[in-house]
C-alpha cells in the first residue's frame, strides 16, 4: 500500500489538479493507495471540495478545526497511516500545490524497493531545477541548502527541506519510537529539515532523485510566511547543531 501524506490549507483553486493528476499517475502504475489528507483548518472551500471527490478516489480526510501550521499537519498525518501501515508500505509525503512532479514517483519507489528507507526529490541534485519562480526565492531557498548541507553533512544528500519524499513505513515507525514520538516538534515549515537531520542521525539509507520543480503550476500564493520560516531556520539550527554528536539508542528496540 502506498499512502500519500498531503497537508492541505486554503487550496480549493489546486485541489481538483492535484486529485486527478495523483489518480492517474497511480492508475498507471496500478499500486493500491490511500490519500490522507490533512485540512488545517482552511476558511474557504477546501473541505467541500474535497469531499466532492470521496467516490472517485481513496481519500480519507482529516481535518484540524484550527490552523495548527505544517508541524502538526504531518503529525497527525504520520501517527494517522504507522497506526494502519503493514511491512512494505510506503509513505510519499506530497505538497498540495501542485508543484512536485509525480514523474518521478516511480523511481522514487524503485529506490525505497532497492533498500534506500528515506527518497528525496531533490532541485538541488545533478539533473533537478527550479523554474518560473523568483530570483529572491531561489536566492534564499539556495543559500538555506548550502548552510544545511555544511552544518549537517548526508552523505549524497543536496536538497533539506523538500517535503517531497518516499519513506519506508516501517523505518519511520521505528524512528517515531527512536525519538519518543518527538521526531516533528517544529511548528513550521522547518519541520521537514528536522525530520531529515533527526533521521540522519539513526542507521538508515537516505538518497536522491533529481526533480524540477515547476512553481507556474501552483495557482494562488505560497503560504509559506518568509521572515517567520527564516527565523525558525536559525533555531532549529541552533538547537540541532548541539545534538549533533547525539546517539539515538532506541531505534533497534
Amino acid at each position: 500500500m502506498l499512502f500519500f501524506a498531503i497537508p492541505i490549507y486554503n487550496e480549493e483553486q489546486n485541489i481538483p489538479y492535484l486529485l486527478e493528476s495523483i489518480g492517474k499517475k497511480m492508475a498507471e502504475l496500478k499500486i493500491p493507495y490511500k490519500l490522507i489528507i490533512v485540512n488545517d483548518g482552511s476558511s474557504d472551500n477546501t473541505k467541500e471540495i474535497i469531499k466532492s471527490y470521496e467516490n472517485k478516489f481513496p481519500i480519507e480526510l482529516l481535518n484540524h478545526t484550527t490552523n495548527k501550521n505544517v508541524g502538526q499537519v504531518f503529525r497527525t498525518a504520520f501517527h494517522y497511516i504507522l497506526e494502519r501501515a503493514k511491512p512494505g508500505d510506503v509513505i510519499v509525503t506530497k505538497e498540495a500545490d501542485n508543484t512536485s512532479d509525480l514523474s518521478i514517483l516511480p523511481e522514487m519507489l524503485r529506490k525505497i524497493k532497492e533498500g534506500n528507507d528515506i527518497v528525496l526529490a531533490s532541485c538541488y541534485a545533478k539533473g533537478g531545477g527550479i523554474k518560473v519562480t523568483t530570483l529572491i526565492r531561489v536566492f534564499l531557498s539556495s543559500v538555506a541548502n548550502f548552510i544545511l548541507r555544511t552544518i549537517f553533512p548526508i552523505k549524497g544528500v543536496r536538497t533539506y527541506s523538500s517535503f517531497y519524499r518516499a519513506y519506508n513505513a516501517e523505518v519511520m515507525k521505528k524512528a517515531f519510537k527512536a525519538y519518543d514520538n518527538h521526531l516533528i516538534d517544529e511548528a513550521g515549515f522547518v519541520c521537514m529539515v528536522e525530520m531529515l537531520v533527526k533521521l540522519s542521525r539513526l542507521p538508515v539509507k537516505i538518497t536522491e532523485v533529481p526533480m524540477i520543480l515547476w512553481c507556474d503550476f501552483r495557482k494562488g500564493k505560497s503560504k509559506m510566511n518568509k521572515p517567520q520560516t527564516i527565523f525558525a531556520y536559525f533555531g532549529l539550527i541552533t538547537k540541532e547543531f548541539k545534538n549533533r554528536n547525539k546517539v539515538v539508542q532506541k531505534y533497534n528496540e
